[in-house]
């Protein structure tokens, strides 16, 4: 219930659209009945003319007509209210209607009719196409706002969130739960603002005719309800598990576009084509029982309400019969009222069992939507103007899990200007150390400082604006060589983008390229190689001009021609800018400042190459195994 008034608060900017929606939908609705009031004239104008020519005489049209109310002395019923309300609307309104309809000869009643009932048609039909016009404004404005808001909220959050969620998983709850979720909402203000509103119509027509036979369909109506909210409830419980199902269809798919290289250079084409299957065939069975109990919905309110409408017909009839109650003409468009209360009805009968599917939607959306993110972004703290590069760690302990400490105790100084290596087995905690100083994850306990400010105090946009990275895997874009170049800065000079390629020495092949800087890479870079995207990725940190570099294992993917290229490239990056290198391969990194050794989260060994190599400590194993390789 919750995730459903949250679902609806959603439609409060678009509150005049609703309202503008919901009055046409009312003017829908009078015009639908009173083109069904058409069929009593009718009726008379073509099969009764003398009933007719007495109504267009007669100042009431009542008595000639079979409508007999007589008084209150020879009636008494005539002091039941809901008598009087009758009588009083059947003189005054529908009989008034006949006289005005059914004047003059047979041929002109019958063109005014017609005329009358082209004309309600039409109002009908304008006011139909506005109401769904305005209401699909509605529901498409609530799916474009949850999209956005989910995607702003996917940005916003920590790597730990998408390290803990398939992409596949996310995807589905982008794209496919959110539908789920307009449909619901499109019901609501649909189906449960139309039809409501078409079975009280139908009900006071029918009221007006014969309040006893209204008063009989009304007590009878609900037992068309039976079962309903027991299904819708099943019906969120399935839905739930099939969106789930689908998330994980996506998931395998996702990772199959992902993998394709890896499948097909291992020959696992079968193994994640059965896997593929399974996943289809688990959630194929559970949309088939969503459907299975869904289903049944419509037919057995229809049929529950088919059987009051033919009770009302027997009662009736009779009553017709023994000249008790209405005339044949009135008790017709009696039975039309009561027999067109089925499609509303109906139609609410499944209305629950939408909205428990939509519900089931809305929840995965709003477990994202309010998920907080362990790094906060304090947008109004201090922003950093002119960086020096300062970056420094305080007795630093972090880790991902409780209990299980992936650093400890780290303190580290880095001045501006100056460049140090993280050197160490795989698993020590040298990629963690980088992603604390740009605040991917804060550390539980100590402080990263920059320039003297605490990590924690400065906005997070100004922070990251400071920094560089390149990282041994390349995130590239689908978008062309210049864009990628200049990511975000459309308004960049190109003559800016095509210096940062020649400094990266990424110009040469570019320009080999059909289109040059105008070339598409296609998903994730994939035209290209290694190092190719690695050189865009170095071209990309030097026009950001950042003052400090981080630099995360940039060549130890690359052969020997291109490391040469991409080292060049770095060395050319690295000039008067703090820099924090993660390396692979210990011969890049005789030069740097100082290297600092971790080993299972902690500082073994710190100094220069030939500081470290006289120690003869884990670093001169490394080298050593390295040099033996």
């Amino acid at each position: 219930m919750h995730s459903y008034k949250r679902m609806i608060s959603m439609i409060r900017p678009y509150m005049t659209q609703l309202i503008l929606s919901i009055f046409f939908m009312v003017l829908f609705s009078i015009t639908s009945i009173f083109s069904i009031t058409m069929i009593s004239p009718f009726l008379r104008a073509v099969f009764d003319t003398e009933s007719s020519n007495l109504i267009a005489e007669s100042p009431l049209g009542i008595a000639q007509t079979g409508l007999s109310v007589g008084t209150p002395d020879e009636d008494p019923t005539s002091r039941n209210p809901f008598t009087k309300i009758e009588r009083f609307i059947k003189e005054q309104v529908l009989e008034g209607a006949n006289t005005f309809l059914l004047r003059g000869t047979n041929k002109e009643r019958l063109i005014r009719i017609c005329i009358v009932i082209f004309v309600l048609v039409l109002a009908k039909n304008i006011t139909g196409y506005l109401q769904a016009i305005l209401m699909a404004y509605v529901g498409l404005s609530i799916i474009r706002d949850l999209r956005e808001m989910i995607f702003l909220k996917f940005t916003s959050l920590p790597l730990s969130f998408f390290h803990q969620h398939k992409a596949g998983e996310l995807i589905s709850r982008a794209s496919n739960d959110v539908q789920i979720a307009h449909n619901c909402v499109n019901i609501s203000f649909t189906n449960l603002v139309r039809d409501p509103i078409f079975i009280i119509m139908y009900l006071g027509m029918a009221f007006i005719l014969s309040w006893k036979l209204t008063l009989m369909a009304v007590i009878l109506m609900p037992i068309s309800l039976i079962g309903i909210v027991k299904i819708g409830h099943k019906m969120r419980k399935y839905s739930h598990r099939q969106q789930e199902k689908l998330a994980n269809l996506t998931s395998v798919l996702h990772e199959t576009i992902y993998g394709i290289r890896v499948i097909k250079a291992f020959a696992m084409e079968q193994f994640e084509n059965r896997k593929f299957l399974d996943h289809s065939k688990v959630l194929f069975s559970e949309i088939f029982r969503m459907h299975r109990v869904g289903r049944a919905t419509s037919p057995l309110t229809e049929q529950l309400s088919v059987a009051v409408g033919l009770l009302l017909l027997w009662y009736g009839g009779l009553q017709v019969l023994e000249g008790d109650s209405l005339s044949p003409d009135h008790f017709l468009l009696f039975l039309f009222l009561i027999f067109s209360l089925v499609h509303p009805v109906k139609e609410l009968g499944t209305v629950n069992a939408k909205i428990q599917e939509g519900m089931a939607a809305a929840d995965r959306i709003f477990d994202i939507l309010d998920t907080e993110p362990e790094v906060k972004d304090t947008t109004a703290g201090e922003l950093l103007i002119n960086p020096h590069g300062h970056v420094e760690f305080r007795n630093v302990d972090f880790s991902y899990l409780p209990g299980e400490p992936v650093l400890s105790d780290i303190n580290l100084e880095v001045k501006p200007g100056e460049m140090v290596a993280l050197v160490g087995s795989s698993g020590g905690g040298k990629s963690t150390l980088i992603d604390l100083i740009p605040r991917f994850y804060d550390p539980d306990a100590g402080q990263v400082m920059i320039d003297g400010n605490d990590l924690t105090d400065l906005n997070l946009g100004s922070l990251r604006s400071t920094m560089g990275i390149v990282t041994q895997e390349v995130i590239l874009f689908n978008d062309t060589v210049a864009n990628n170049i200049a990511y975000g800065d459309l308004g960049v000079p190109s003559e800016k983008i095509i210096a940062a390629a020649k400094t990266a020495n990424a110009h040469d092949f570019i320009s080999r390229m059909p289109l040059g800087y105008d070339t598409i890479i296609g998903d994730r870079g994939t035209k290209l190689s290694g190092g190719q995207r690695q050189r865009l990725s170095i071209a990309r940190a030097i026009l950001k001009d950042p003052t400090i570099l981080l630099l995360d294992e940039a060549t130890s993917a690359l052969d020997t021609e291109s490391e040469l290229l991409v080292q060049e490239a770095i060395d050319r990056l690295v000039q008067s800018r703090t820099t924090i290198v993660i390396a692979h391969r210990l011969s890049t990194i005789k030069n740097v400042d100082r290297i600092y050794v971790l080993d299972s989260g902690r500082f073994v060994q710190q100094g220069t190459h030939k500081e470290l190599i006289e120690q003869k400590g884990l670093y001169k194993d490394l080298y050593d195994l390295q040099f033996r390789n």
